[in-house]
């Protein structure tokens, strides 16, 4: 059974509940945004751990099984993890500061990959709040931070799969087509820099796997809709 929670946007008014759903093609990408979202956020304990011990890979592939397209996770290989404050230091050097004075050399806010950052966040915030969602106060992080977008991708996923009606599964996927096309895509230049900064193997392996799933799956929404 796939358990679905929100985390970095929240529900306007009441909480979103808890729901159960038998594991499908929707789940699947579901759970995939999920973690790909987590991966991306400013690593903790937990997540450096998980990424010494080489499991991120695994958990994606398990959270991706049924998904209705194929896709390789891949691996980072040779990760060089090093110390939990090396880990962390690193994300902050590539995504969030960077190591002088013209800040990091793969910034992870999509509105710096596009002239008139303000206009972006303002489209990016239309998207949320359309869909009743807006920026967790317990969890603060810029509109269009690449968490809070695959956040998005993981509420319209899931909308649809609990969804009984068919025309507004068919609503959720046009959204979903939507905000792949007009707000993530932006990803490729971030794997791209993130290279280019030589960042350690994990990070290109992640940026990279963010890449090549958000393409993959605005093909596959694009072949359904076409349906």
């Amino acid at each position: 059974m796939f358990v679905y929670s929100l985390a970095g946007l929240q529900v306007d008014g009441d909480a979103l509940p808890e729901v159960e759903l038998e594991d499908n093609e929707t789940t699947a990408r579901t759970g995939v945004y999920q973690l790909l979202s987590r991966l991306v956020s400013l690593p903790d304990a937990d997540i450096h751990a998980k990424a010494a011990a080489g499991e991120w890979p695994g958990e994606l592939a398990e959270a991706g099984k049924l998904l209705g397209f194929p896709f390789d996770f891949g691996a980072p290989g040779d990760n060089g993890i090093g110390t939990f404050e090396d880990f962390q230091a690193e994300f902050l050097r590539l995504f969030e500061v960077g190591g002088g004075t013209d800040g990091p050399p793969a910034p992870i806010y999509g509105g710096l990959y596009a002239a008139g950052r303000m206009q972006r966040m303002e489209e990016v915030v239309r998207f949320y709040e359309y869909f009743g969602l807006t920026v967790s106060a317990e969890d603060p992080r810029p509109a269009d931070h690449i968490a809070t977008e695959l956040e998005f991708m993981k509420y319209l996923t899931f909308k649809e799969a609990v969804s009984s009606s068919p025309r507004l599964q068919v609503s959720f996927r046009r959204a979903q087509h939507d905000f792949l096309d007009r707000q993530l895509a932006w990803v490729p230049e971030l794997a791209e820099r993130t290279r280019a900064a030589n960042g350690a193997p994990y990070w290109q392996w992640v940026t990279s796997t963010v890449a090549g799933f958000v393409a993959a799956d605005a093909a596959y929404i694009a072949g359904v809709l076409a349906q």
